[in-house]
């Protein structure tokens, strides 16, 4: 346990022994650094004249650089009455001056007692994975800041999750109305990557995941089944796979990938190829009933792999396939980086693991933020998942940790919302099971932007157990949204009930009390809330009126008023998402609230 005030460091150190005394300082005039030219270089760079400034010849330093005894991101930190001395080594200096950046914003208003900070980490590689697929493509801006909370957070690996939000040369049709990040913002991303100490991968679905393309005439032609799919990303029935058959479906996915990887200097990318669900329905349905859908799948990796390393690259893509067919692992290539998903407490992280730990291949572990089909955040499921996910890492040797943040249907949730399981992420991939102290103190003080409502998230992200239905990856307002064209009972929200809802409410209210108003977060944090108010209608609604099995069953009244808080909620969305969403894929995104209205009328 760390003393006060260096409980709330996040993520925690890994030691701290106290001495006598402590060190402080006054908060105003920028400390004088001494160091090494290249330590020092990048001390400045990255703390800022807000926080240092280089010592002047006979001016006495406050904070002196000295060279690590171990390669690598191991650091220390003396803290004494007169001097912080840090430790690091010369080439991978970040964790030590991100913990340095947050020892200086406690030291604005508290001393720090003093000591000595060892530190390094548990796992070597430490990424976030953020959708931006899913209609909301972040602003430069917001991605920028996204880089420097990733660095002050000791996460030293990014991927921005795409299926069609790249502007591709030749696939216009595509991306035309999804405000794409285009090859100039993305090696402008991967130089301020570079800055940061972060690792920017590149990372693009290359078989499933790809009905943004099959959509289209364009393409349909290489879809898996024509006749499509309702999915788990669409209410409709779309093509969902590429053909794995089909050498065509090959050639787009290297055209892709090439396009990718010459805007990256890291030189990986991740090709997805998980929840191939139509695999076998379609197209390739002789060749799986002959080899087996393992094997089709396995050929048809195999293949992307061998491209991949044509162009010197090394290839990562999701486990969960392969997994189902444990048989296959032995054949999989032995430089790829299969990565293993699980988003929910209690997921066979450690069954899986121990699977590719025998097999001798290269293993991630990724949990998840608990951000997405909630609206508000399931604070409780992200501190779970995280902690069973991190024990799987360290037992079985996996040498990465990926925490991922999805925006299934429409990604309503706004980004604030995933901050707990940010910051948590960061504290079990760095010292696991280590995330003592005050939740929402850690947000702030890892995450300035958030100060202030710190208290205010982290009800909100507990405001779902006030409902009592156990759903599964989600809760029950956001899903009786998302199936509001199905029948009750929906699987979906178990054990929903008026009296639950009604709590939700209450405790929801309570929450949004403890945030500061008028300002941008507190606006967007009331969108959400109000879009979950929408689905918490609709239930209430449906439960209200047990032989109603459809909306359209409900009496005209009770649709009309649900129908009339719709034109409300989406101004306040589309309001809260120009705020650091582009404009490409909200219409989208609201599209899919208006769908629901439809079925009221």
């Amino acid at each position: 346990m760390l003393p006060l005030p260096l409980e709330n460091l996040m993520p925690q150190p890994l030691s701290f022994r106290p001495t006598e005394g402590q060190w402080t300082w006054d908060g105003h005039a920028p400390l004088p650094v001494v160091g090494p030219a290249e330590s020092l270089a990048v001390c400045l760079g990255l703390l800022g004249p807000d926080f240092v400034c280089a010592a002047q010849e006979g001016q006495q330093a406050a904070i002196e650089l000295a060279p690590g005894q171990a390669d690598g991101e191991a650091y220390g930190i003396q803290i004494s009455s007169t001097q912080l001395r840090v430790e690091c080594s010369a080439t991978s200096p970040h964790a030590a001056f991100a913990t340095l950046q947050q020892l200086l914003r406690i030291a604005r208003t508290r001393d720090l007692p003093a000591g000595l900070i060892e530190d390094s980490p548990a796992i070597p590689t430490r990424g976030f994975m953020l959708d931006v697929s899913r209609d909301r493509v972040p602003k430069m801006q917001q991605l920028h800041e996204l880089i420097r909370t990733l660095w002050g957070l000791k996460y030293n690996h990014l991927e921005l999750y795409l299926e069609h939000a790249f502007s591709y040369k030749g696939h216009d049709a595509v991306w035309r109305n999804a405000s794409p990040l285009t090859q100039n913002e993305v090696r402008e991303l991967d130089g301020a990557c570079r800055f940061f100490g972060i690792e920017l991968v590149a990372n693009q679905n290359c078989l499933g995941h790809m009905h943004r393309w099959l959509t289209l005439p364009e393409y349909a032609h290489l879809s898996e089944d024509p006749r499509g799919m309702e999915h788990a990303f669409s209410v409709e029935r779309e093509p969902f796979s590429l053909c794995p058959t089909d050498p065509k479906s090959l050639a787009l996915a290297t055209d892709l990938i090439d396009q990718l990887l010459a805007c990256h200097q890291t030189p990986k990318i991740n090709v997805g190829l998980d929840e191939t669900f139509d695999l076998g329905e379609g197209k390739s349905a002789a060749a799986c009933e002959q080899h087996g859908k393992g094997r089709v799948y396995l050929d048809y990796l195999h293949g992307v792999h061998q491209h991949i390393k044509t162009r010197g690259a090394q290839m990562l893509f999701w486990g969960d396939i392969i997994a189902q067919h444990p048989e296959l692992v032995p054949d999989l290539p032995k430089d790829a980086i299969a990565l293993l998903w699980g988003y929910e407490a209690g997921h066979p992280f450690d069954e899986q693991a121990r699977l590719f730990a025998a097999s001798g291949l290269e293993f991630w572990i990724v949990p998840g933020t608990s951000s997405w089909q909630c609206l508000l955040g399931r604070i409780d499921n992200a501190r779970k998942n995280l902690r069973e996910a991190a024990q799987a890492a360290v037992a079985h040797g996996a040498k990465g940790w990926l925490v991922a943040d999805w925006g299934d249907f429409g990604h309503w949730q706004p980004w604030p919302i995933s901050w707990p399981g940010l910051v948590l992420g960061a504290a079990e991939g760095w010292n696991p099971g280590h995330t003592s102290g005050d939740l929402a103190q850690q947000i702030e003080l890892a995450i300035p932007e958030a100060k202030g409502h710190g208290a205010g998230l982290v009800a909100l992200g507990q405001t779902h157990q006030a409902l009592a239905s156990p759903a599964v990856n989600g809760t029950s307002p956001f899903f009786h949204l998302r199936y509001a064209h199905q029948s009750l009972p929906l699987e979906r929200a178990p054990s929903l009930t008026l009296q639950g809802l009604e709590a939700f409410d209450r405790a929801k209210t309570q929450a949004l009390a403890l945030l500061p108003p008028g300002t941008p977060i507190t606006q967007e944090f009331q969108a959400a809330s109000a879009i979950s108010g929408l689905g918490e209608s609709l239930a209430k609604a449906r439960l209200g009126a047990p032989d109603s099995q459809t909306l359209a069953d409900l009496p005209k009244p009770v649709r009309s008023k649900l129908q009339s808080q719709w034109t409300q909620v989406l101004d306040l969305q589309a309001q809260a998402w120009s705020l650091r969403s582009r404009s490409g894929g909200c219409e989208d995104s609201l599209q899919r609230l208006r769908a629901i209205a439809a079925l009221l009328i």
